[in-house]
């Protein structure tokens, strides 16, 4: 997974409460960007729309969205990445609503939603080791407490990444038939 850098972008699903109090008691001890950004589900990182020319793609991005109908999210199971580190993540389950909101938005804007080495899996990261033997130790510690919860998607948030380091909320798009605008 790449670090992120200011001025980075990314278009998410914002996990609400009460569910986002269930994931960041765990989040609080095992992901080190726990205080930057709230739990999430990224449809699109970067290289995604640069802030300066949100304004212009916006409209088109925000009419793409309204073809897809508010759906729901259930936080199932837990799953591993392996690589420079190891994370550990919650699995979405949605009847594949992510994965063909990030797929229409990777055929409309190919120049914001370059491919990378993985196929697009969404999650909401849950931590992040140095070590395979720290990422199962947690994740027998995070088993044993988890029991499913979900909650409503409507809207897609756009965030940019700012000098401070911090996760900065630029833009809400509501999905089609969902009633917030902004």
């Amino acid at each position: 997974m790449k670090v992120p850098d200011a001025g980075d972008r990314a278009l998410v699903v914002l996990v609400p409460e009460p569910v986002l109090t269930l994931v960041d008691q765990w989040r609080s001890l095992y992901d080190p960007s726990f205080a930057i950004v709230p739990p999430h589900i990224t449809v699109a990182y970067p290289p995604f729309v640069p802030e300066a020319e949100w304004p212009s793609v916006r409209p088109a991005i925000a009419e793409l969205l309204t073809q897809f109908s508010p759906f729901r999210v259930e936080l199932t199971e837990l799953g591993i990445f392996a690589g420079s580190s190891f994370y550990l993540w919650l699995k979405p389950e949605d009847n594949g609503s992510l994965a063909r909101i990030h797929a229409a938005l990777a055929e409309r804007f190919p120049d914001y939603l370059r491919n990378g080495p993985f196929d697009y899996r969404s999650h909401v990261t849950t931590g992040v080791f140095e070590s395979e033997q720290e990422l199962l130790e947690a994740r027998r510690r995070i088993q044993a407490a988890w029991q499913t919860c979900g909650f409503r998607v409507e809207e897609l948030v756009y965030l940019s990444l700012d000098s401070g380091s911090q996760w900065c909320v630029c833009s809400r798009l509501p999905l089609g038939g969902a009633s917030n605008v902004g």
